[in-house]
Parts: C-alpha cells; structure tokens; sequence
C-alpha cells in the first residue's frame, strides 16, 4: 500500500523547517525579549559619574559605588542581596574624582577602591576594612588629567598594578604594586589623543598582560602589548568611531579570540573590532546606540551563552541592549529608561537570582539607576 507523501511525519517536518526559513524565523529570533523592571533610584554624591560593583563587606551581596565628580568623593551603597540598596556613606576622594574601581590591592582579602582624580593628577587608594568601610585616602601621582584607570599584574608577580589613562598628558601611566596596598612611582607610556579608558587584558593570548585606551580626539583604540614584565611596547591604533568614549573587551563571536568595543559619543554608535588572537584587530563594525553614549560592557544579559552589548547614552537618558546573535553580529537596540545623564555603568547580579542587572551612574540626577533583568 502506497503512503500519501504529504502526510509523511518526515514530509511536514522538512515542510515546516523550509517554511520557517523562508519566513525568516529561526531559533535565535525567537528567543525570548530582554525585559527589565522600570529603573529604581538610589541618591549619590554630587554628579555621579562612574559607577562599579563587588562585594565590599563579605556578606556575598553585590555592593555599589560611585565617583562624584562634583564632590570629589566616593559613595558606597551596600546591597541586600535583593536589588535593592541602603542609603549611601560618602567618602573623600581627590580632586575631581572621574572614576572608582574596586580590587584588593594588598591582597588581604578584603575589597578595596582606586579613584582617578582628574584635577588633582592622583589617584586615590582608600584600603578597604571588610565590612563595607575604607580607611582614609592615599594619594599617587599621575599624568595630567587622569581619567580612569585599571587593576591588572601587569609584571606577573603576583602584585595588583595600577595602569592610569591621563586625557591632559595623552598616556598611560602604570604603577607597580608591592602587594601592601602601596605603589611604585609611575612610569609612562603614550597613548592617543585625549584618551577617556584603559583596559588591562591579555589580547594577544600570551599570558602577558596588555594595555588598551579609548582615545576621544583621535578616534582610535590604541593597543600597547605588554611583554610581561611591566613594560610595554609603542601603540598601534585602529580606528573606531567619532569620539569614543570607553573601551571593553569581550569575546563576542566565541573564537576563543579577545574582541573590542567602543561606545562613540559623537556618532551615536558602538564598534566593535573583532581580534585576530595575535593582538591585532579586524576594521570596525558600527551599530546604532542611543545619543552620546558614553560607556558600554560586554555580557550575556538573556543567559543564551551569546555575548551582549549594553550602552549607557548620556543624552537620551537610556540604556541601548543589543543581543548578541553569537558570531561577532548583534541585533538592533532595545532601549530601557535610566536617570539623567548616565555617564557609566556597570552590570552585576544586584538580586542573586543569576540574571546580570545594569546600573548606571546619573550625572545631572546624582543619582545611580537600578535595572533588574527579568528576562525569562
């Protein structure tokens, strides 16, 4: 007896796929949306203008602080665990304090922060207690105008290090660390014009810390291999969008390959420049963010195991997510309200319910923002 092919099991099954592909469906596009809570506020110091997350008091509860530009302070808000965080405790920093890292920087276990004082051309290491409070300030000299700076062992000792980029001088200063919480004077390295970010990552897959900055006049990412021993060889620069703002690294299309991204403040894209594994990059490709953003981060916001990008743009008052499809491509923007001016942000797991969540640091609001991801 003959089967009627149209009513194959094996028929509808090659039917339904061709349809499917024909119709542009797949899989992928059919994920579920990235969805947040509307934003939660939380007050800062004066002009908040970056913004980091760990656990500051040991209590395995993410933790917050911010840099107050406007105040030349740090506020640390303690998580609940949560998402929720209770009111801020202001600490001195230096003058004009343009960004706040965390890292144990005397290996003793406890968190502790490193501020960039613009003005003052310091940076500030305030050597943490444990329990969500930092001892007073200690000051080192930088270039002129540091803007941010990175925590790496750039001379593989064992030692946290110091790498500062300076907007005013157009370099990089590294500092090495004895591992007590103290630092070497500075030694400096150039960089391109005006940069506003350093990375400390190992590009080029040889176990040697390098050096990447995000150069606002020149339009560049300038890469410095590190050889390892805390020096550095000259830069080589790849074009990036108008005025990048901050760079991050990422391994976006999951080659194995360390990859770039650049929020581009006066063209109102992200680029990202895929890496070849030997610290060298492909040419840019661009994507449409909110206006003027100012910092990104690379991360899997919907848990598929496929690199996102969120942006902070500090115009439109937003955050632009934008899923990633897995092979260095992603998709077009959703965008989720944030306070005033966000000038950083950061995402971290605020709630421990193993969704990443994005916190944005608001300029204009002094405030900090609170997104939870509900993503299913």
């Amino acid at each position: 007896m003959l089967q009627n092919i149209e009513s194959s099991p094996y028929f509808l099954a090659a039917a339904i796929s061709s349809l499917l592909l024909v119709s542009g469906f797949s899989a992928e596009l059919q994920a579920a949306p990235i969805t947040f809570q509307p934003k939660v506020d939380y007050a800062t110091g004066s002009n908040p203008i970056y913004i980091s997350a760990a656990d500051v008091n040991h209590d395995g509860k993410a933790d917050l602080a911010t840099a107050n530009i406007g105040a030349s302070t740090v506020s640390v808000l303690l998580g609940s665990g949560t998402g929720t965080f209770l009111p801020k405790t202001d600490y001195t920093a230096g003058a004009n304090t343009n960004a706040v890292i965390m890292g144990d920087v005397n290996r003793d276990g406890k968190p502790d922060l490193v501020t960039a004082n613009f003005v003052d051309n310091t940076v500030s290491v305030l050597i943490g207690n444990g329990d969500g409070t930092f001892q007073p300030k200690v000051d080192y000299s930088t270039g002129s105008g540091p803007y941010s700076a990175a925590l790496g062992d750039v001379n593989r000792d064992g030692k946290p290090d110091l790498a500062v980029v300076n907007s005013g001088s157009n370099s990089v200063s590294i500092l090495l660390g004895t591992g007590t919480g103290t630092f070497k004077p500075k030694v400096d390295y150039i960089a391109g014009s005006f940069p506003q970010s350093v990375v400390a990552a190992d590009v080029n897959r040889d176990g040697k810390p390098d050096l990447v900055t995000a150069n606002y006049s020149s339009n560049t990412v300038s890469v410095l291999l590190g050889k390892g021993n805390g020096t550095f060889n000259f830069k080589v620069d790849y074009i990036t969008g108008a005025s990048p703002f901050v760079v991050t690294v990422g391994d976006v299309n999951r080659d194995g390959k360390p990859d770039l991204a650049t929020p581009n403040a006066n063209a109102d894209t992200v680029s990202v420049l895929l890496g070849n594994g030997n610290g060298t990059f492909k040419s840019k490709l661009d994507y449409i963010t909110g206006t003027s953003p100012y910092s990104a981060a690379i991360a899997d916001i919907d848990r598929d195991g496929k690199p996102d990008l969120v942006v902070s743009n500090g115009v439109s008052n937003t955050v632009s997510v934008l899923a990633g499809k897995g092979n260095g491509v992603f998709l077009a923007k959703t965008d989720y309200a944030t306070g005033g001016n966000p000038g950083s942000l950061s995402v971290a797991d605020v709630n421990n319910d193993g969704r990443l969540d994005v916190l944005t640091s608001n300029l204009s609001d002094s405030t900090l923002s609170v997104l939870i991801n509900t993503t299913p």
